[in-house]
């Protein structure tokens, strides 16, 4: 029996999910990391200290306390730091994933950090030989959303699959994968659809016409939203093994497919 494009995409992720569910890891809060000792240490009135402050830290406070100063604020340190800690490569040393919120607010400037509906990305730093480097952008929302699974034979670093937290079921799973000096998205599972992301088309492209949003990429799937002919959408991806692209109509609203043939690409 020969598999369809999207059964052995499916196929595959059940057997590499299984295969390494044991094995998969979350991040956790972590443990000794002080944004206030961080901002003393970039207002010049306490010294460096990597296990409280690391050097990436300090780069980042910097720049979000000049951000805030131009915006007329003043950049005011959160506690407990929710800076993430998580393992991508198994070698014994945590990389650690930042982002402004939950960290640090700019008092008299709010909504200088603010990113929208999306919320802001979490950014991935690893070290190397006493660098920090961003190896990531991360969309979650929530340390327990993110699995780490276990690289396949001959490679350091896993997936990342990010889902809903504890959202049941989880409508959508994103995954990233390595491609050598950082991680890229992938692949998306919708209601249990593959999407293509990474070879996908994307931007914003008007309707043909009056058009349904789709919950899966099937003729007779359930209809969630109607839309004129002047929206315009967002390709995130396009639907594997269906002539259907996974949209979103705008950053508020629930994303769905639409048959290739009603979206206008020049």
């Amino acid at each position: 029996m020969v598999l369809s494009a999207a059964a052995s995409w499916l196929l595959a992720l059940a057997v590499m999910s299984s295969a390494y569910a044991d094995q998969s890891t979350v991040p956790a809060r972590a443990a000794n990391i002080d944004i206030a000792r961080c901002l003393a240490i970039v207002a010049g009135t306490a010294e460096r200290d990597s296990e409280r402050c690391p050097g990436f830290l300090v780069d980042v406070i910097a720049q979000a306390r000049q951000t805030c100063r131009d915006a007329g604020g003043t950049l005011t340190p959160q506690s407990p730091a929710n800076v993430w800690a998580v393992d991508v490569d198994r070698d014994g040393r945590p990389e650690l994933a930042f982002e402004h919120d939950g960290n640090v607010s700019c008092e008299g400037a709010w909504s200088v950090f603010d990113c929208g509906s999306l919320g802001c990305p979490k950014v991935l730093y690893q070290e190397h030989d006493g660098t920090w480097q961003p190896i990531a952008q991360i969309y979650a929302d929530s340390m327990e959303s993110v699995e780490v699974l276990a690289p396949a034979q001959g490679r350091r670093y896993g997936d990342l699959r990010v889902g809903c937290g504890g959202e049941s079921p989880c409508p959508e799973y994103w995954t990233y994968v390595w491609s050598g000096e950082q991680y890229e998205s992938e692949r998306i599972e919708v209601r249990g659809f593959p999407v293509d992301f990474a070879h996908s088309i994307h931007g914003l492209h008007a309707l043909t016409g009056e058009t349904p949003l789709l919950a899966t990429p099937a003729p007779d799937a359930r209809v969630t939203a109607h839309y004129d002919a002047s929206t315009e959408v967002e390709i995130i991806g396009t639907a594997v093994g269906a002539d259907y692209y996974y949209v979103s109509p705008c950053n508020a609203c629930e994303s769905g497919f639409v048959p290739r043939t009603t979206v206008r690409i020049p």
